[in-house]
């Protein structure tokens, strides 16, 4: 079984995150057991040497691993993104080279997004044939996972304005990854910069467009909110063993130990019940994202709709949810909880810094304009300055 088999693993990672998270040890060696596990290529088909496991498998691993570490949950969102991109494509030698590769192991990092002052209608990144050679060039600002990659989907404009996929070796002698992420959370995703030099794409192969397969907006904020579900297991398991060993009380409290308060005890179950609605929510929206591959539709069909839907609507309850969660736990500890050595605070840190991606604020509007008025949800969207 899958979970006996990564249980061990994910285990050591829960074991390790707090010390990681106050000495920035990137998961190096975590990410590497991983993939010895087979755990990055749990959607490969197994003739390729992966386990062939489904969508809703897949988020149920993103949740467990997340409520272990989630800056490597979030590493690896491109790569699985990746994976799923390919059994979307016919069968032929593009996707076959690409399954053994990361049948074997291999891991995808991501390369879209550009800086602030950077167009919303065309990327500064360019994708530009040279002496029958596709080359990149441009800067990255957020190229999560990629330190841990092997390779990199890189998102460009060709010569004629045209948006266009391709795949870089993150070895590459052009490439150089910097890893300077600043960001409050997820500090350890290595979601730095990266600067392509004449870089080649992998196999002079390429696709045009900015939509990877027909459920990838739904797909990459399904990642996202199960990441923050896990975060949300995790703060809910420290805060309640934080409680059951605490033995300083206040003389107003209602019990000599908080263990035994009724007033602190309601927060805890607050915490843990938000844990349990985010990640039942997760649940139930990844089998319709599974019900949108299982589909087959080539385009962005009623299945693909109805999945983006429910995944808008998870959105708008997730992360406030759960946000509310990470805050309410310092009521039950006092100002221990604040120590930067408990690594407390990573928890609010982490998901509001994932709640800032696709922000949730245009989706429930469109969930609201879908309910009154029957509008359909917009198509893959960009960001950047007009």
């Amino acid at each position: 079984m899958a979970q006996e088999r990564f249980a061990p693993i994910l285990d050591s990672i829960r074991q390790a995150a707090v010390q990681a998270e106050t000495e920035r040890k990137l998961p190096f060696e975590a990410i590497t057991l991983l993939k010895n596990a087979g755990f990055t290529a749990i959607r490969i088909p197994v003739r390729f040497g992966g386990l062939g496991l489904s969508l809703v498998d897949l988020f149920e691993f993103v949740i467990d691993l997340a409520a272990a570490d989630s800056n490597i949950a979030q590493a690896l969102r491109a790569h699985f993104g990746l994976v799923e991109h390919l059994l979307c494509v016919p069968e032929g030698d593009y996707a076959t080279r690409w399954f053994t590769r990361l049948g074997r192991g291999e891991i995808a990092g991501a390369a879209a997004a550009e800086a602030p002052h950077a167009s919303r209608d065309r990327f500064e990144t360019s994708l530009t044939e040279h002496d029958g050679l596709w080359r990149i060039n441009g800067t990255k600002f957020f190229t999560t996972g990629s330190l841990y990659a092997d390779w990199l989907t890189v998102t460009a404009t060709t010569a004629d304005g045209r948006t266009a996929k391709c795949i870089a070796s993150r070895h590459d002698p052009g490439l150089e990854i910097v890893d300077d992420w600043d960001g409050i959370g997820q500090r350890l995703t290595a979601s730095g910069t990266a600067h392509f030099t004449n870089v080649k794409a992998q196999d002079n192969e390429y696709h045009f467009g900015n939509t990877e397969f027909p459920y990838s907006q739904a797909f990459f904020q399904l990642y996202h909110l199960a990441t923050a579900a896990g975060i949300a297991q995790a703060a809910a398991r420290s805060v309640a063993d934080a409680v059951r060993q605490r033995k300083r009380g206040f003389t107003h409290g209602n019990s000599e130990t908080p263990a035994t308060d009724p007033q602190i005890l309601e927060i805890v179950g607050k915490v843990s019940s938000a844990a349990f609605a985010a990640t039942a929510i997760v649940r139930q929206a990844a089998r319709a994202l599974q019900a949108a591959y299982e589909s087959g539709e080539p385009e962005r069909g009623p299945a693909v709709i109805r999945a983006e839907l429910e995944v808008w609507q998870a959105q708008e309850i997730i992360f406030p949810l759960t946000l509310e969660a990470t805050t309410l736990l310092f009521d039950t500890l006092g100002g221990t909880a604040t120590l930067r050595r408990t690594a407390l605070d990573r928890f609010w840190r982490n998901i509001r810094t994932i709640a800032c991606h696709n922000p949730r604020v245009y989706r429930t509007r469109v969930v609201g304009d879908y309910a009154v008025n029957g509008t359909l949800p917009p198509e893959q969207w960009r960001v950047g300055t007009v």
